[in-house]
């Protein structure tokens, strides 16, 4: 079953959030494995993703003490981090309004992660929607 988990991004900076994944059981297959994020128009559009990280960064590690005290982990689970990074640029330049959002809302996409094992077995462990606004940070 594939975790929803939605998202945010500003169009006028940087994206590199770390997104932490938490469960149970053993550790995942991840020697040889790669991790990859596509965003799309809505769920199953055809054609090119409008952004396709391919090789996104992760680590997987046993929930720390800290992550217990603070109540989103339980003894025995673990975190699998993912740390994308997505340019200004990249972002800025991302279609508006094909969701049809009211004025001044953000823009909506649909993202999805995968984990494609060494052995090429696929998961599809995470999704959800990201909502992309114009952002109100300038560099004055």
């Amino acid at each position: 079953m594939t975790e929803r988990l939605d998202l945010t991004a500003s169009r006028n900076e940087t994206w590199r959030p770390t997104i932490d994944y938490v469960y149970g059981g053993a550790a995942l297959p991840l020697t040889g494995a790669t991790a990859r994020m596509q965003w799309r128009l809505y769920d199953g559009a055809a054609g090119s993703a409008l952004i396709d990280l391919v090789d996104v960064p992760y680590e997987d590690d046993p929930a720390t003490a800290d992550d217990i005290a603070q109540g989103w982990a339980r003894e025995g689970d673990r975190i699998l981090r993912l740390s994308p990074t997505i340019a200004v640029a990249t972002l800025a330049g991302l279609p508006t309004g094909l969701n049809q959002p009211e004025p001044g809302e953000a823009d909506r996409y649909t993202w999805d992660m995968v984990i494609t094992y060494s052995d090429g077995l696929q998961d599809r462990l995470l999704a959800g929607f990201v909502l992309l606004d114009k952002g109100t940070t300038s560099a004055a």
